[in-house]
């Protein structure tokens, strides 16, 4: 309980510039959106940083660069999705970074209602190919990782599950905006984004959830209760 006023601080920067982003995204101001856009994954990694720092707390190397990865890569996939397929391949690497902190992070095996993601995956499919064209390869291996990432983060905990789930939702609803005439609103872009930061957040606080105190005697008595 002594962590939740930290993480509430650590993470009031993001929480703001989100909001103010997803309140000019709502409004319609184009050029005051893509200006913000490009504020918000930063503003998560510094929420990181607060934590770490000044909770003295100490996260598994692993975890860590495997984190700071998938954030850095979906920040470059946020402000270079002008070019569809450059931002599209940024993303899907971010993918790749968050399998491998759920597969070093964690040691459950994936929930088995996570086999649902093989309907979804078939369903989107689908749906799309006949808008797709030649974008077809791409993002059917996109979806294909984000499938898959969405079920390894069942091997981790509340958190890292919703982060999964919301992701899914967040690039459903964005494929059918971006390829037919769906979600095509001020309000349904903004509900796709809200998804899309609420993803990354839960990703954020389910890693940071592995976190131990940074002193060497404190980590060691908190592993071995582990």
């Amino acid at each position: 309980m002594r962590r939740v006023p930290l993480v509430l601080g650590a993470f009031a920067p993001f929480l703001a510039v989100s909001a103010f982003h997803l309140a000019v995204k709502l409004a319609g101001l184009v050029e005051l959106d893509r200006a913000t856009k490009g504020l918000t994954v930063p503003a998560l990694i510094l929420g990181v940083g607060i934590v770490l720092l000044i909770g003295r707390l100490w996260l598994p190397l692993p975890v860590l660069l495997t984190l700071l990865a998938g954030l850095v890569l979906s920040w470059i996939g946020d402000i270079t999705l002008t070019d569809f397929v450059v931002g599209l391949s940024f993303f899907l690497a971010a993918h790749v970074a968050y399998m491998a902190l759920f597969l070093v992070g964690f040691r459950r095996r994936p929930s088995w209602w996570s086999l649902g993601l093989l309907a979804w995956y078939a369903g989107l499919l689908v749906a799309l190919v006949p808008s797709l064209g030649e974008l077809t390869g791409i993002v059917a291996a996109y979806g294909a990782a984000l499938a898959l990432m969405a079920a390894l983060s069942t091997r981790g905990n509340l958190f890292t599950m919703l982060g999964g789930t919301l992701f899914v939702a967040s690039d459903s609803l964005l494929a059918f905006r971006l390829f037919t005439p769906l979600f095509q609103t001020p309000p349904e872009d903004t509900l796709i984004m809200g998804l899309y930061l609420a993803a990354q957040l839960c990703i954020v606080l389910g890693a940071l959830r592995l976190a131990t105190p940074r002193t060497p005697a404190a980590r060691r008595d908190a592993e071995a209760a582990a």
